[in-house]
């Protein structure tokens, strides 16, 4: 699907501090704030649609706040929920409009990216409405790009209600993280973005504050950490919404052209209850470690075959932890993609194929070779789920 172009009132993205589109995520010392939380505020972007929801407020009217993300939106390592950035911002919330009734939905879900994002945001946040989202993905999307991410963003953005949208930015203790990448999406689409990673790498590798005085470990913030990420999101709304409530068209309607594309706005996910095979040589309907249900394979089963239609697919893998055998991929009867099932360990969920042509298509799946674990030719190697994409209108 292809929309038109930016309306001219977005075409310049506003910057809270220095450094321009190109170097978002990259202020040199000489030009950054020197007060952290200044340094935090990225980008303002378009401030109607948090605007329209502060004014919202303001009638009494009842808002909903929504966070999607990884085990840092889920509170970990707080000492107490209510000590976590999310509970932070929503007490402000409270405080802020009183006379509004402020609900959270809390769509976290630890060790997983905006790749399964883009899949999981309909049923665990967007049915609900929110009226304010903030999305945190930057620590977990090393192993994909952009297009996952900005799929994820187009189905916030694309909802009826046209929720505001904020992006959280973290880091990792090297202050990496993928920020660069999450930024340019966000900018494209004149969003407001907050960076905790601008705010405090300088001081860090100055050696002016210690990485544990606000985080646990190489990801996770403490009490303080979690404290900091939050001032750093309400400083960012409470700037938007001191200007007059906005009128006329929302400047995200219709959505600009997608940066990378707009095929995982437009998804499905099919788990192992609503999977039946075109093909299946010896996969069995199982229940994993968790209790979840799974098509899985022995070195003697052959290939399982499903059929979709969409432009590409993703799938959700289930493995043994002792399992370092291989799994082959087919598209239309093309080889696709050979994994390494010890891969798996780290990261669940892969794309098989994307940029397809538009219609009806064929997955196989099948073991490379025996699995080399305890139990020999009893391993078992499992598919939780498929996720066909560009599912949407021609």
């Amino acid at each position: 699907m292809t929309r038109g172009a930016l309306p001219t009132r977005r075409a310049a993205t506003l910057l809270l501090g220095a450094g321009a589109l190109a170097g978002l995520s990259t202020r040199s010392a000489a030009t950054a704030p020197a007060d952290p939380i200044a340094r935090s505020q990225l980008a303002a972007g378009d401030p109607w649609r948090l605007r329209r929801a502060f004014a919202k407020a303001q009638r009494g009217e009842p808002i909903t706040l929504g966070v999607i993300g990884g085990s840092i939106t889920c509170g970990a390592i707080a000492s107490s929920p209510d000590r976590s950035y999310v509970a932070s911002v929503l007490a402000w919330w409270r405080a802020r409009f009183p006379q509004s009734k402020t609900r959270l939905v809390n769509a976290g879900l630890s060790s997983t990216g905006s790749l399964l994002g883009a899949f999981r945001v309909q049923r665990d946040l967007l049915q609900a409405d929110p009226d304010v989202v903030i999305v945190e993905f930057a620590v977990n999307d090393a192993w994909v790009d952009g297009a996952a991410y900005e799929g994820l963003l187009r189905q916030i953005l694309a909802r009826p209600n046209a929720p505001a949208v904020v992006l959280l930015f973290m880091m990792y203790e090297s202050g990496g993280g993928d920020q660069e990448m999450q930024s340019k999406v966000g900018a494209h689409y004149n969003l407001p973005m907050v960076s905790v990673r601008d705010a405090l790498w300088p001081d860090i590798a100055a050696g002016r504050v210690r990485w544990h005085d606000y985080f646990v470990d190489n990801v996770h913030p403490n009490d303080a950490g979690h404290a900091f990420a939050a001032r750093c999101v309400t400083t960012m709304l409470e700037a938007s919404g001191t200007a007059e409530v906005p009128r006329g068209l929302d400047p995200l309607d219709p959505l600009p052209a997608p940066l990378h594309s707009d095929a995982f706005q437009f998804v499905e996910w099919r788990d192992d209850a609503t999977l039946t095979p075109a093909r299946n040589d010896g996969w069995m309907s199982v229940r994993d470690d968790n209790g979840k249900s799974v098509w899985a394979a022995t070195s003697a089963s052959g290939r399982i075959a499903f059929d979709w239609s969409g432009t590409g697919i993703v799938a959700q893998l289930a493995r043994p932890p002792d399992d370092q055998g291989r799994v082959r991929f087919w598209i239309d009867d093309v080889p696709s993609l050979t994994l390494d099932a010890s891969a798996v360990i780290k990261r669940d969920i892969v794309v098989v194929a994307e940029g397809l042509a538009r219609g009806p298509h064929r997955i196989v799946i099948e073991r490379v070779d025996p699995p080399t674990g305890a139990g020999g030719d009893n391993v078992r190697f499992g598919l939780a789920a498929l996720g066909p994409i560009g599912v949407g209108p021609e």
